[in-house]
Protein backbone atom coordinates (compact mmCIF):
# COMPACT_ATOMS: atom_id res chain seq x y z
CA UNK A 1 0.00 0.00 0.00
CA UNK A 2 1.29 3.48 -0.86
CA UNK A 3 2.11 5.88 1.93
CA UNK A 4 1.84 9.65 1.81
CA UNK A 5 4.89 11.84 1.44
CA UNK A 6 5.13 14.14 4.47
CA UNK A 7 5.36 17.16 2.18
CA UNK A 8 1.91 16.37 0.76
CA UNK A 9 0.11 16.03 4.07
CA UNK A 10 -2.73 18.36 5.01
CA UNK A 11 -2.59 19.92 8.51
CA UNK A 12 -5.09 17.33 9.73
CA UNK A 13 -3.11 14.46 8.23
CA UNK A 14 0.11 15.86 9.65
CA UNK A 15 -1.48 15.98 13.10
CA UNK A 16 -2.57 12.35 12.75
CA UNK A 17 0.93 11.32 11.69
CA UNK A 18 2.41 13.11 14.71
CA UNK A 19 -0.09 11.36 16.98
CA UNK A 20 1.01 8.02 15.55
CA UNK A 21 4.64 8.92 16.25
CA UNK A 22 3.97 9.99 19.83
CA UNK A 23 1.94 6.87 20.56
CA UNK A 24 4.64 4.73 19.00
CA UNK A 25 7.38 6.48 20.95
CA UNK A 26 5.73 5.54 24.22
CA UNK A 27 5.22 1.92 23.20
CA UNK A 28 8.73 1.48 21.79
CA UNK A 29 10.22 3.07 24.93
CA UNK A 30 8.19 0.82 27.21
CA UNK A 31 8.32 -2.52 25.39
CA UNK A 32 11.14 -2.14 22.88
CA UNK A 33 11.10 -2.24 19.10
CA UNK A 34 10.88 -6.01 18.70
CA UNK A 35 7.96 -6.53 21.10
CA UNK A 36 5.87 -3.64 19.81
CA UNK A 37 3.52 -4.49 16.94
CA UNK A 38 1.47 -2.50 14.48
CA UNK A 39 -1.58 -3.89 16.25
CA UNK A 40 -0.34 -2.45 19.55
CA UNK A 41 0.13 0.99 18.02
CA UNK A 42 -3.28 0.94 16.36
CA UNK A 43 -4.97 -0.26 19.57
CA UNK A 44 -3.39 2.56 21.57
CA UNK A 45 -4.86 5.06 19.11
CA UNK A 46 -8.17 3.18 18.91
CA UNK A 47 -7.81 2.94 15.15
CA UNK A 48 -7.68 0.09 12.69
CA UNK A 49 -4.23 -1.18 11.74
CA UNK A 50 -4.88 -0.36 8.09
CA UNK A 51 -5.05 3.35 8.94
CA UNK A 52 -1.38 3.28 9.95
CA UNK A 53 -0.31 2.12 6.49
CA UNK A 54 -1.71 5.32 5.04
CA UNK A 55 1.18 7.16 6.72
CA UNK A 56 3.89 4.51 7.13
CA UNK A 57 5.01 1.47 5.15
CA UNK A 58 5.56 -0.78 8.16
CA UNK A 59 6.79 -0.87 11.76
CA UNK A 60 10.39 -0.24 10.65
CA UNK A 61 9.25 2.93 8.90
CA UNK A 62 7.52 4.16 12.06
CA UNK A 63 10.51 3.35 14.25
CA UNK A 64 12.87 5.12 11.87
CA UNK A 65 10.67 8.22 12.03
CA UNK A 66 10.66 8.00 15.85
CA UNK A 67 14.46 7.81 15.95
CA UNK A 68 14.77 10.73 13.54
CA UNK A 69 12.41 12.73 15.75
CA UNK A 70 14.32 11.96 18.95
CA UNK A 71 17.68 12.53 17.25
CA UNK A 72 16.52 15.94 16.04
CA UNK A 73 15.34 16.86 19.55
CA UNK A 74 18.60 15.67 21.07
CA UNK A 75 20.95 17.53 18.76
CA UNK A 76 18.85 20.70 18.62
CA UNK A 77 19.21 20.99 22.40
CA UNK A 78 22.96 20.45 22.22
CA UNK A 79 23.38 22.92 19.36
CA UNK A 80 21.47 25.51 21.38
CA UNK A 81 24.08 25.12 24.13
CA UNK A 82 27.01 25.30 21.70
CA UNK A 83 25.64 28.41 19.96
CA UNK A 84 24.85 30.24 23.20
CA UNK A 85 26.88 33.29 24.23
CA UNK A 86 28.15 31.68 27.43
CA UNK A 87 31.75 31.24 28.46
CA UNK A 88 33.27 28.06 26.85
CA UNK A 89 33.83 26.44 30.24
CA UNK A 90 30.17 27.05 31.12
CA UNK A 91 29.15 25.76 27.70
CA UNK A 92 31.03 22.52 28.29
CA UNK A 93 29.32 22.04 31.65
CA UNK A 94 25.90 22.84 30.18
CA UNK A 95 26.62 20.56 27.23
CA UNK A 96 27.35 17.58 29.48
CA UNK A 97 24.31 18.27 31.67
CA UNK A 98 21.97 18.78 28.69
CA UNK A 99 23.39 15.73 26.97
CA UNK A 100 22.86 13.42 29.92
CA UNK A 101 19.39 14.73 30.75
CA UNK A 102 18.28 14.45 27.12
CA UNK A 103 19.73 10.97 26.69
CA UNK A 104 17.88 9.80 29.79
CA UNK A 105 14.63 11.23 28.42
CA UNK A 106 14.90 10.04 24.79
CA UNK A 107 14.82 6.34 25.57
CA UNK A 108 14.43 5.01 22.02
CA UNK A 109 17.38 6.99 20.70
CA UNK A 110 19.42 5.97 23.73
CA UNK A 111 18.57 2.30 23.19
CA UNK A 112 19.57 2.38 19.53
CA UNK A 113 22.91 3.99 20.37
CA UNK A 114 23.57 1.47 23.14
CA UNK A 115 22.46 -1.71 21.41
CA UNK A 116 23.80 -0.83 17.95
CA UNK A 117 23.83 -3.65 15.40
CA UNK A 118 23.02 -6.20 18.09
CA UNK A 119 19.59 -4.69 18.57
CA UNK A 120 18.54 -5.48 15.01
CA UNK A 121 18.49 -1.84 13.88
CA UNK A 122 20.49 -2.32 10.67
CA UNK A 123 17.68 -0.68 8.70
CA UNK A 124 18.42 2.64 10.44
CA UNK A 125 21.62 3.07 8.46
CA UNK A 126 24.46 3.82 10.87
CA UNK A 127 22.76 6.03 13.44
CA UNK A 128 25.62 5.45 15.88
CA UNK A 129 28.33 6.62 13.52
CA UNK A 130 26.38 9.71 12.52
CA UNK A 131 25.64 10.62 16.14
CA UNK A 132 29.27 10.21 17.18
CA UNK A 133 30.46 12.37 14.28
CA UNK A 134 27.98 15.15 15.08
CA UNK A 135 28.90 15.06 18.76
CA UNK A 136 32.61 15.24 17.97
CA UNK A 137 31.99 18.35 15.85
CA UNK A 138 29.94 20.02 18.60
CA UNK A 139 32.49 19.30 21.30
CA UNK A 140 35.33 20.43 19.04
CA UNK A 141 33.51 23.72 18.52
CA UNK A 142 33.44 24.34 22.28
CA UNK A 143 37.08 23.32 22.71
CA UNK A 144 38.21 25.48 19.78
CA UNK A 145 36.45 28.47 21.31
CA UNK A 146 38.06 27.79 24.66
CA UNK A 147 41.52 27.60 23.07
CA UNK A 148 40.96 30.85 21.16
CA UNK A 149 40.02 32.62 24.39
CA UNK A 150 43.00 31.06 26.18
CA UNK A 151 40.76 29.15 28.59
CA UNK A 152 41.63 25.60 27.47
CA UNK A 153 45.04 24.10 26.80
CA UNK A 154 44.37 21.47 24.14
CA UNK A 155 46.88 20.56 21.45
CA UNK A 156 44.48 18.62 19.22
CA UNK A 157 40.85 19.61 19.74
CA UNK A 158 39.58 16.96 17.33
CA UNK A 159 41.19 14.11 19.26
CA UNK A 160 40.15 15.68 22.57
CA UNK A 161 36.53 16.00 21.38
CA UNK A 162 36.46 12.35 20.33
CA UNK A 163 37.93 11.34 23.70
CA UNK A 164 35.40 13.37 25.69
CA UNK A 165 32.52 12.01 23.62
CA UNK A 166 33.73 8.44 24.13
CA UNK A 167 34.07 9.01 27.88
CA UNK A 168 30.58 10.46 28.15
CA UNK A 169 29.05 7.53 26.28
CA UNK A 170 30.79 5.13 28.63
CA UNK A 171 29.52 6.99 31.70
CA UNK A 172 25.86 7.16 30.68
CA UNK A 173 24.62 3.95 32.26
CA UNK A 174 26.40 4.44 35.64
CA UNK A 175 25.15 8.04 35.77
CA UNK A 176 21.54 7.07 35.06
CA UNK A 177 21.47 4.53 37.88
CA UNK A 178 20.47 5.32 41.41
CA UNK A 179 20.10 9.09 41.51
CA UNK A 180 17.16 9.90 43.74
CA UNK A 181 17.26 13.68 43.38
CA UNK A 182 18.26 16.22 40.68
CA UNK A 183 20.94 17.44 43.10
CA UNK A 184 22.65 14.05 43.09
CA UNK A 185 22.61 14.05 39.29
CA UNK A 186 24.11 17.56 39.21
CA UNK A 187 26.78 16.56 41.71
CA UNK A 188 27.85 13.62 39.56
CA UNK A 189 28.00 15.83 36.47
CA UNK A 190 30.21 18.26 38.41
CA UNK A 191 32.53 15.39 39.35
CA UNK A 192 32.81 14.33 35.72
CA UNK A 193 33.55 17.88 34.60
CA UNK A 194 36.18 18.24 37.29
CA UNK A 195 37.98 15.21 35.89
CA UNK A 196 37.59 16.47 32.31
CA UNK A 197 39.00 19.86 33.21
CA UNK A 198 41.65 18.97 35.76
CA UNK A 199 42.33 15.24 35.54
CA UNK A 200 42.86 13.15 38.66
CA UNK A 201 46.18 14.58 39.81
CA UNK A 202 46.24 16.39 43.15
CA UNK A 203 47.00 20.09 42.73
Amino acid sequence: MMTLETTSLTPSQDATRNTILESSRELFARFGYKKTTMEDIAATMRKGKSSLYYYFKNKEDIFQAVIELESDLYFSRLKEVVHSDRDPSVKLKNYVLTRMESMAELKNFQRVLKEGIYGGYEFLGGVNEKAEAIEADLLKSILDEGVIHDLFSVKNTRIAAIGIGTALRGLEIPIFRGFETPGMFQEEIDNILSILFYGVMKR
